[in-house]
Order: structure tokens, then C-alpha cells, then sequence
């Protein structure tokens, strides 16, 4: 993962995987991201940078920065609902 830029200590990755209910042997990996703490913030309210992998390869697909996130408030899947909304937007009504 050297392509994060600055020292990160801690992260959240997510692995989106395709897994056969018959042949285990057939599941694949079908996305990667990470999400960080780009240490921009304050106790209650954070900025987190996020990329998006193509598959199979360790190349961005998508990236960008989440600001003023409410982490106290709210959980994972919100920060990660967030970086997915910025990376493909409303495109699955």
C-alpha cells in the first residue's frame, strides 16, 4: 500500500470478494479499498483520505478526502457509504 501518502498507523480496508457457494476455489477478489485518518481534524469531527483499487492490480481506481466526518456520531459503513458515494456518485438509482 505505498501509494498513501504520509505516515499512517491505522486504517480500514475493505475487501469485496465473490465467494462460490460450490467451489471455493472459484471465489475472486473483486475490489480493494482503504480508508485513513489524514489527521485533519478535531476529537469529534474527522478528515479521512480513501482509495479505491482496480481489481487484481495495485493501481487507484478512485481516490479522494472525506472532510468533517462526524466520528463520534457515526460508524464505519457511514465512512464507508461516503467514499463510495464520492467514487461512483448516485449512477445505481
Amino acid at each position: 500500500m505505498g501509494r498513501i501518502r504520509g505516515t499512517v498507523s491505522l486504517m480500514i480496508r475493505i475487501t469485496v470478494e465473490l465467494v462460490s457457494a460450490v467451489d471455493k476455489s472459484r471465489s475472486r477478489v473483486l475490489g480493494v479499498g482503504f480508508i485513513w485518518n489524514d489527521g485533519k481534524g478535531s476529537p469529534t469531527r474527522a478528515s479521512y483520505g480513501w482509495q479505491l483499487m482496480k481489481a487484481g492490480t495495485d493501481r487507484i481506481w478512485k481516490s479522494g478526502t472525506l472532510a468533517d466526518f462526524p466520528r463520534t456520531s457515526l460508524g464505519g459503513w457511514d465512512l464507508l457509504f461516503r467514499a463510495l458515494k464520492a467514487a461512483v456518485g448516485d449512477r445505481n438509482p
